[in-house]
């Protein structure tokens, strides 16, 4: 199995399909932000992680699947995890319920927020889904930060993928840590051999 992994989109969509058109992979996973202003339709399997900056409107209504805080398998066993959205110390404390019942709306800016429901999601499918692992995380924030460490070591994955302003990558333990950089440049893509 051949996968795409590309580092935030900045809209840029005409380098996605050159790049998927040369590596004919057999999914897209892409690392935000998108930074779309218009829905983008891809011909195969295609999932993201949210940034900070990204538009819920055109995402929603593109076919690619937001991993949220799911877990996520294919056919072939290969497992894999993504967390939308960024830290925030303010959010991550609150479900969005009693951020809206306390402050009495969610502001746009804070849409793409971590907030606590969604660490508190991934935690818990990955507890009950009997796995010692995952093959890949993706996030879209520094992994450096506590909350995401504690994630890491929680679910050890193979490969870990996040947005980076130059090209990492790095072993840790048995976690390859890949930082990839906008899409634009020619470190801001990896193909994964499985």
């Amino acid at each position: 199995m051949q996968i795409l992994i590309t580092g935030p989109l900045h809209e840029d969509t005409e380098r996605l399909n050159g790049l998927i058109e040369v590596s004919q992979p057999e999914a897209v996973f892409i690392v935000g932000p998108l930074k779309l202003s218009q829905p983008i339709k891809l011909n195969l399997p295609w999932f993201f992680v949210r940034g900070k900056e990204d538009s819920l409107t055109p995402l929603a209504k593109s076919n690619g699947i937001d991993m949220l805080s799911r877990i996520f398998q294919f056919g072939n066993g290969l497992t894999f995890a993504g967390i939308s959205g960024i830290y925030h110390p303010s959010t991550v404390k609150l479900t969005r319920r009693e951020w809206i019942k306390s402050r009495g709306k969610l502001e746009r800016h804070k849409q793409n927020y971590l907030f606590k429901e969604d660490i508190d999601s991934l935690v818990q499918t990955f507890r009950n889904s009997g796995l010692e692992r995952l093959d890949m995380l993706f996030i879209a924030d520094s992994p450096a930060k506590q909350i995401f460490k504690e994630i890491i070591e929680l679910v050890k994955p193979k490969y870990l993928f996040f947005p980076s302003g130059s090209y990492i990558k790095e072993k840790a333990g048995k976690t390859t840590f890949i930082g990839l950089e906008n899409i634009t440049s020619p470190r801001g893509k990896y193909i994964l051999h499985l």
